[in-house]
C-alpha cells in the first residue's frame, strides 16, 4: 500500500520542479530536463498510486486530513484522497503530461521563453495534481484557481503577438464568472455544514438529507457553474476557441487532457451531492450538456483551422460528459474522460506536427502530407477514428456508455447524442482528407521569430522527440477500451455507496445506431472531400447564409464582448456607476463641503476685527432682549429664566 508521504511526493516533485526553475534555472535549457524528470517521478509514483487503489478496489484508501488553520469556529483540513476516481485522473494527468513535455523539447526548441514555458509547464502540473488530490472543497478550490491561473500564462505564452494576450485575458475574465458561482457555493457549503469542508463529509450530509432542499440547490447549482467554466459548458464555452493562440502542447496537455476536464471530475467527486439535489438539477446539467455537445459540434463542421476543429471538438465531447453525468451516467462520463484524454492529445499534438511542417494550421493550405508524414498521418487518422467511435477503437466503447445511458434515461438526448457522433465523424474526417489527402497547396510563411517553423525545405515528418509521443499515445487511443470496459465500472464506482452504482443494460440498437452514425459521418466526408460530389464549393454556395453564422460562431463572441461587456456592463452599468459616483457620492460630499464654506463665508463676514463694532452688536442684542421682555411680558422672562442652568 503506497504511504501518505509518496502520495503527497507526486504533488511536491513538480511544485519543486517549478521552484527550481523560477530561481535557478532562467534562460537555461535544463529547465526542460528538470520538468520532464519531475513529471516522471510523478508518473512512477501515479503508477503505485493506483496499484494500490486498485487493491481497495476503488475504494477511498483512508489518508487522516491534517489541521492547517484553525481561527476561533473555523477549522481548515488539507489533505489526500485517494481512491479510484482519484488514482485514474492520476495517471491521465502524469502520463500525457510527461509525452507533452518530451513532444516540447522540439518543438519550443529555440525559443527565448523556452525556460520560462517549463516553467509553467510544472506549476500547472503541480496545480492539476493538487486538484485531483484534495481532500476538501476548499483546498480544491485553491488549487482550482491555481490552474486557471497557469492556463492564463500558458495561452498568453506569446505575450507579444496581441491575439495570444487578448485570448488569455479573455480565459481568464469568462472562467471567472463561473468560479464566482463555485466561490459562493463553498462559502455556502462551510454556512450549512458547521464548517466543514471536506468533500467526503459535505456527501454523506447530503445523501442523508442533512441537507435543506434550498441550500443543496444553491450549492449545486455554484459548483455546476464553476465546472461550466473550466469545461467551458455553454455560454461560459466562447473561451476555449482562443485558447488556442498558445503553443500547440499547451492546448494538448491543457485544454484537451487535464484543465477542461477538471470540471468533469469535480461533478464527478460531488456525485453523491448532486443526486441527492431536487431533480431539476441533474435535468439543467444534462441539457445543459447535451445542448454544448451539439453546439459545439455544429462549428467543428465549418472550421478551416485544424486546431479550432479539435477545439470545438473539445467543447463537444466535454458536454458529452457533462450530459452522461446530469443523467446519473457516472461510470460512463469518467470512462469517456479516461479515453478521451489520450487520443485528443494525440489529435493536438499531430497537428502541432503538422503545424511544424507547415508552418500553419489552416488545412485550406495543406494537402498531401500523408505521404511525407507518414507518423504523423497514421497516428492523427487513429485518434480521428476513436474520437469518431469507430469499433474496436476506445472511443467507441467509452462513447456508446453515455449513448447506452441516454436510451435508458432520456430518449430526445439519446437522439441528440447520436446526431452528435455523425457530426464529431463528419469534422474529424474531413479534417483528415483536407489535410493529408489531395495535393500539397505550399503551406505558408514561417511567422517571424517562430521557433518550430521549417523555413522553406517543405514538409517533412517531425523528429523523434515529437513522432514517438504520437505512437505511444496511438497504443491507449486502440487497446485502453478492451482493457477497462469491464473492471472500470467497478474500480471507479468502488467509493460511491452502493446504491448510487449504475451497470445499464445493453442495448443492441444503440450500438447499431452509434456505428451508422460513425460510418455516415466518415462516408459522407469522404464522398465531398475526397469524391467531390457534391463538391465543397457547391455546398458552400448552396448553405452560405447557414455557413456565415456557424463560421462566425453564432455571434457569440459578439454578443458576449459588444452586447454585454461594451454596451450592457461599460456603457449601461458602468455608466450609470459612474453617473450615480458623480451626481450622488460625489454630489453629496461636494454638497456638504459646500454648505460648510458658505456658512463660512457668512459668518466670516461678521468678524471685522473692531472692538466699536462688537459693542454695538452687544448692545443692540441687550436691547433687543429687553424690548421683547417689555412687549410679550411676563412670559417672555420665564422663559428667559428657564434656561438657566
Amino acid at each position: 500500500m503506497i504511504p501518505e508521504i509518496a502520495v503527497w511526493s507526486i504533488y511536491f516533485v513538480p511544485v519543486s520542479a517549478f521552484l527550481l526553475n523560477v530561481l535557478l534555472f532562467r534562460g537555461s535549457t535544463v529547465a526542460g530536463r528538470v520538468t520532464i524528470a519531475a513529471i516522471s517521478y510523478a508518473w512512477g509514483m501515479s503508477l503505485w498510486a493506483l496499484q494500490s487503489a486498485l487493491a481497495m478496489g476503488g475504494e477511498s484508501v483512508g489518508f487522516e486530513p491534517h489541521t492547517w488553520l484553525e481561527f476561533g469556529e473555523l477549522v481548515v483540513e488539507f489533505g489526500v484522497h485517494l481512491d479510484g476516481l482519484s488514482a485514474m485522473m492520476l495517471v491521465v494527468v502524469t502520463s500525457v503530461s510527461l509525452l507533452v513535455q518530451i513532444y516540447s523539447t522540439a518543438y519550443m526548441h529555440g525559443d527565448t521563453g523556452y525556460a520560462r514555458y517549463y516553467a509553467y509547464m510544472a506549476l500547472f502540473t503541480s496545480a492539476m495534481l493538487g486538484l485531483v488530490l484534495a481532500s476538501s472543497i476548499l483546498q480544491l478550490f485553491i488549487h482550482w484557481e491555481l490552474v486557471g491561473l497557469a492556463s492564463y500564462l500558458l495561452i498568453g505564452f506569446w505575450f507579444d503577438r496581441p491575439a495570444a494576450a487578448a485570448a488569455a485575458k479573455k480565459a481568464f475574465i469568462v472562467t471567472r464568472f463561473g468560479d464566482f458561482g463555485f466561490m459562493l457555493a463553498v462559502i455556502a457549503i462551510w454556512a450549512n455544514t458547521e464548517g466543514h469542508f471536506d468533500i467526503a463529509h459535505i456527501n454523506e450530509m447530503a445523501e442523508h438529507g442533512e441537507l435543506a432542499a434550498s441550500a443543496l440547490t444553491g450549492i449545486t447549482l455554484g459548483i455546476f457553474m464553476g465546472a461550466m467554466g473550466k469545461s467551458a459548458q455553454f455560454p461560459l464555452h466562447i473561451w476555449l476557441p482562443d485558447a488556442m493562440e498558445g503553443p500547440t502542447p499547451v492546448s494538448a496537455l491543457i485544454h484537451a487532457a487535464t484543465m477542461v476536464v477538471a470540471g468533469v471530475y469535480l461533478l464527478a467527486r460531488m456525485f453523491p451531492t448532486f443526486h441527492s439535489a431536487p431533480e431539476g438539477v441533474s435535468t439543467f446539467i444534462a441539457y445543459t450538456g447535451a445542448f454544448t455537445a451539439i453546439f459545439a459540434a455544429s462549428m467543428g463542421l465549418v472550421m478551416t483551422d485544424v486546431k479550432r476543429v479539435l477545439a470545438y471538438s473539445t467543447v463537444s465531447q466535454l458536454g458529452y460528459m457533462v450530459m452522461a453525468l446530469g443523467l446519473g451516467g457516472y461510470v460512463a462520463a469518467t470512462f469517456h474522460l479516461f479515453t478521451h484524454a489520450f487520443f485528443k492529445a494525440m489529435l493536438f499534438l499531430g497537428s502541432g506536427s503538422v503545424n511544424h511542417a507547415t508552418n500553419t494550421f489552416d488545412m485550406r493550405l495543406m494537402g498531401g502530407l500523408r505521404k511525407s508524414m507518414p507518423i504523423t498521418f497514421w497516428t492523427f487518422l487513429i485518434g480521428s477514428f476513436s474520437l469518431a467511435g469507430w469499433w474496436p477503437l476506445s472511443g467507441f466503447w467509452s462513447k456508446d456508455e453515455i449513448l447506452l445511458d441516454a436510451w435508458h434515461e432520456d430518449k430526445f438526448l439519446w437522439v441528440v447524442g447520436t446526431l452528435v457522433a455523425f457530426m464529431t465523424a463528419f469534422y474529424m474526417f474531413r479534417a483528415v482528407f483536407l489535410t493529408f489527402f489531395g495535393e500539397y497547396k505550399g503551406g505558408a510563411e514561417p511567422e517571424h521569430g517562430a521557433s518550430h517553423s521549417t523555413g522553406h525545405h517543405g514538409p517533412h515528418e517531425s523528429p523523434p522527440s515529437m513522432a514517438y509521443p504520437l505512437i505511444i499515445l496511438a497504443v491507449p487511443s486502440i487497446i485502453i477500451g478492451w482493457f477497462t470496459v469491464g473492471g472500470f465500472g467497478d474500480f471507479v464506482q468502488g467509493a460511491l455507496p452502493l446504491d448510487l452504482r449504475h451497470h445499464p443494460e445493453p442495448e443492441p440498437l444503440v450500438v447499431v445506431a452509434s456505428l451508422a452514425a460513425a460510418i455516415g459521418g466518415t462516408g459522407l466526408a469522404a464522398a465531398i472531400y475526397l469524391g467531390g460530389t457534391p463538391s465543397p464549393a457547391r455546398l458552400l454556395a448552396m448553405f452560405r447564409p447557414v455557413h456565415g453564422v456557424i463560421a462566425n460562431k453564432y455571434y457569440m463572441d459578439v454578443i458576449a464582448e459588444d452586447g454585454i461587456i461594451r454596451t450592457g456592463l461599460h456603457r449601461g452599468l458602468g455608466r450609470g456607476l459612474q453617473l450615480f459616483d458623480t451626481w450622488v457620492v460625489d454630489g453629496a460630499v461636494n454638497g456638504v463641503a459646500f454648505a460648510a464654506r458658505m456658512a463660512g463665508e457668512g459668518l466670516r463676514r461678521t468678524i471685522f476685527g473692531q472692538p466699536q463694532a462688537y459693542t454695538s452688536a452687544f448692545l443692540m442684542g441687550t436691547i433687543t432682549i429687553v424690548g421683547a421682555i417689555l412687549v410679550l411680558g411676563g412670559s417672555a422672562l420665564e422663559a428667559l429664566q428657564s434656561l438657566r442652568p
